[in-house]
């Protein structure tokens, strides 16, 4: 085996890591808008709110990091939009532009996209990178106190109901 086979195994593993991973071009990308969302969106965060909308939160948060540049990141929009609908009340779903918001970037060392930091209380208490699934994002927000409540007493409503 030659040397530039050698290199192109070598260097096979480091392709496929930086492909999965997502963002790998500059090129803004249009946003896909889902019909099922009913038009609730997630808060668009800056540096200037981050801390009333996240920290003083009193609901549990999921920010998404995200770059207009960043594939994964905008095919993630209607996933997000279900979730804020699903979960208006329980949790506070939120987007930061991390190109307009360096500050916040920094701050939490967001270097892969999309980054979603999940919060409580205002402490970061989860981190997720890469593209998620609806439910993939509704399961790392399930295990807060405050979602599972909420569903018991809807349980417990449906029940007298019946």
């Amino acid at each position: 085996m030659n040397w530039s086979t050698k290199l192109t195994i070598a260097l096979l593993p480091i392709v496929f890591a930086v492909l999965q991973m997502g963002c790998d071009s500059r090129v803004a990308v249009k946003p896909l808008d889902d019909p099922k969302a009913n038009g609730i969106k997630p808060v668009q965060l800056t540096d200037a709110n981050f801390q009333t909308e996240v920290i003083e939160s009193d609901i549990p948060v999921l920010v998404d990091m995200w770059a207009p540049w960043c594939g994964p990141c905008i095919e993630m929009k209607p996933t997000l939009r279900l979730v804020t609908e699903q979960l208006t009340g329980q949790a506070k779903i939120a987007e930061l532009n991390i190109d307009e918001n360096p500050f916040i970037k920094e701050k939490y060392g967001i270097d892969r996209y999309p980054t979603l930091l999940i919060f409580r209380d205002g402490e970061e208490v989860d981190r997720l990178i890469g593209k998620r699934t609806e439910g993939e994002l509704i399961e790392a927000l399930s295990s807060f106190p405050s979602l599972s409540i909420e569903a018991e007493d809807d349980m417990r409503s449906k029940a007298k109901h019946d």
